[in-house]
């Protein structure tokens, strides 16, 4: 029997943000161990103007694909992709890679892919979108909503299927927590809804006097914090940075309530760290959110920019105690269930298998 290899095409390991999580996953768990996968990678983070570090980045990732097509046997490339720049590198790879008839694994994460293809792409672009989705042997988005969606841009939908997104399971027990302190984590941005949280946790500081604000993540700081100083709410409202490892872990197992307000969202591994590691969470219903939280059960929901009714939802968890205690439990029940890496990793191995048994 033939073995072969299999690459992987993301970002750099050990980066920013949901995909670096999701291949941290993977390889924690010995996936990529298991089915001889290569990482290559196509974006590193790169804060200056020119963004030179991006493009050489890439332009290696070309030639090692490239490389290990002409010297390897590839039997699978699995893309993570998102919008614009996004989109723009692995749609190159993509067509490199069916010119080797190698099995591509598209798999989406970018949570304003739709409205990049809908509002900034003519249609000579989406055309080109639909193309790159044609030539994908199979399609992975992270919610019913994002299925729904690329299954009108394609000619085949059964090539389109939901795998939720999966965290380690966290033991980190409740003894710990801090009634009141308010946990967000992502970058700070009006897409996260950052704004409305601070305007919300103004409401709540009126009813819940032992709340706390602690927002983790990097982006547009000065904004926020000027939003903050001109409600008086700065001995309540910390700025911690953009955090991960054990200062990650330290403030999870601190929190009382996870909070995230998004207008856009794919599948937040934020919301799930924080069901694993068995907190109430507060979210707006965006994206893929409604897939990991079922309301009033595992988690409260309201419609994003709806400051007052996320005011009336943080009151509720930090003063209801049985509440909030229910929350976090079947919270911490529905991601044993449906995103530990037990629930999730066995969908991609049956997937690798199905693509293996095609080649």
């Amino acid at each position: 029997m033939k073995q072969y290899k299999n690459i992987t095409l993301a970002t750099a390991r050990g980066g920013q943000g949901g995909i670096a999580t999701v291949l941290h996953t993977l390889e924690s768990s010995g996936f990529f161990s298991r089915w001889h996968v290569k990482h290559i990678a196509t974006h590193q983070r790169d804060t200056s103007k020119l963004g030179l570090k991006r493009l050489f980045t890439f332009l290696f990732a070309y030639i090692q694909t490239a490389w290990t097509l002409l010297s390897s046997r590839v039997a699978v490339a699995h893309i993570h992709m998102a919008s614009r720049g996004s989109y723009q590198r692995k749609s190159l790879l993509i067509r490199l890679l069916k010119r080797f008839r190698v099995k591509v694994v598209l798999h989406l994460h970018g949570a304003e892919f739709r409205e990049f293809f809908e509002n900034e792409c003519d249609a000579q672009k989406q055309a080109h979108i639909r193309h790159t989705y044609e030539l994908a042997d199979k399609v992975i988005v992270l919610s019913t909503q994002w299925q729904s969606w690329v299954e009108s841009l394609v000619n085949d939908p059964s090539k389109v299927q939901v795998i939720y997104n999966a965290v380690d399971s966290l033991q980190l027990g409740t003894e710990r927590t801090e009634p009141g302190l308010i946990l967000f984590l992502g970058r700070l941005g009006q897409r996260k809804g950052v704004g409305d949280l601070i305007a919300a946790f103004a409401e709540v500081k009126k009813q819940c006097p032992n709340a706390r604000l602690a927002l983790g993540g990097d982006g547009d700081m000065a904004t926020f914090k000027a939003q903050v100083a001109e409600l008086g709410l700065e001995q309540d409202v910390s700025f911690l940075g953009w955090i991960s490892g054990e200062q990650k872990l330290d403030y999870l197992a601190r929190a009382d309530i996870y909070c995230l307000p998004s207008y856009n969202e794919g599948f937040p591994m934020g919301v799930l760290e924080a069901m694993s590691a068995q907190k109430a969470v507060v979210a707006s219903n965006a994206g893929g959110i409604p897939d990991a939280l079922q309301h009033q059960h595992s988690g409260l929901t309201c419609p994003a920019g709806d400051v007052k009714a996320l005011a009336q939802l943080l009151i509720n968890a930090i003063g209801d105690r049985g509440l909030n205690a229910r929350l976090a439990a079947n919270a911490k029940q529905r991601f044993e269930d449906n995103f530990s890496k037990q629930a999730v990793i066995p969908q991609l191995d049956a997937l690798y298998r199905e693509l293996h048994d095609e080649h």
